[in-house]
């Protein structure tokens, strides 16, 4: 009984670290692929993109420790983009949406005694990098008119009631797109914003380190409780967003016949 008890929790503590730690995890496995996956289509036709999205977003930090989509709130933003060629694109997005925690909805001992809880505006603006897995042509719709990619690239966030007002985060995730006709596109993503900052939530902690006996300072009724957040955690925030935009294309049409597989 005793060894399927500690199999339990092993297989819980597990399973926690997994969900606080996803978009690490996405870092270190997916990045990699996109340059394996980009050969020089250096050929295609360059061409443009102007488009709105929509979507969900959440915060990730001190109060939330590790599920994903919790309250999320709804954001929106508009974007352009500039097609090098069928593999690499420059993005420029900027969008509006809002944050909020507390701890009053995790049954942790920690938490509860702590009673901390944060609502924040957030305006970002952003410059990325979108990688293509497959061939894509705008404007196309029999060949080369789908593809997943990878983004990653910075943005500068401002959010209202944080005490660090502005902050930049390293944006990374992913999404597909398809041709719906000649002009439109339509598609969905999932990304990470990785701050900077530790006071998204209006939370930061000290290092518990400081009153350990051996540094001369010990654990009193009055200090006990000073630690609020975790020092050494940035906070993070993520948006799930649908995407839809008309596509044009500069030098003319490509031709078929030259198509570069």
């Amino acid at each position: 009984m005793y060894v399927v008890i500690v199999m339990r929790g092993r297989k819980e503590i597990l399973y926690k670290y997994m969900c606080r730690n996803l978009h690490k995890i996405f870092l270190i496995l997916v990045c990699p692929i996109a340059f394996l996956l980009m050969p020089l289509s250096l050929f295609s036709q360059r061409g443009g993109e102007v488009g709105v999205l929509a979507g969900g977003s959440y915060y990730m930090g001190d109060i939330n420790l590790y599920k994903h989509f919790y309250t999320p709130h709804l954001g929106a933003g508009v974007f352009g983009k500039y097609h090098f060629n069928s593999r690499y694109v420059l993005r420029v997005s900027g969008l509006y949406t809002e944050l909020s925690a507390a701890d009053a909805d995790f049954n942790n001992e920690f938490q509860l005694l702590r009673n901390s809880d944060f609502e924040s505006m957030l305006i970002e603006l952003s410059m990325q990098f979108e990688v293509h897995f497959l061939p894509y042509e705008l404007c196309e719709m029999k060949r080369r008119s789908f593809t997943p990619y990878l983004q990653s690239g910075l943005a500068v966030y401002f959010a209202g009631s944080s005490q660090q007002v502005f902050g930049l985060a390293i944006p990374i995730g992913f999404g597909i797109k398809k041709n719906i006709n000649s002009r439109l596109v339509i598609g969905a993503e999932w990304s990470f914003r990785r701050t900077f900052s530790d006071y998204l939530d209006n939370l930061s902690g000290e290092d518990l380190d400081v009153y350990d006996p051996n540094y001369g300072v010990p654990l009193t009724e009055t200090n006990m409780f000073k630690q609020t957040g975790f020092l050494y955690n940035k906070d993070w925030y993520s948006m799930a967003n649908i995407t839809l935009s008309y596509t044009f294309k500069l030098g003319g049409l490509g031709c078929p016949a030259y198509y570069i597989y």
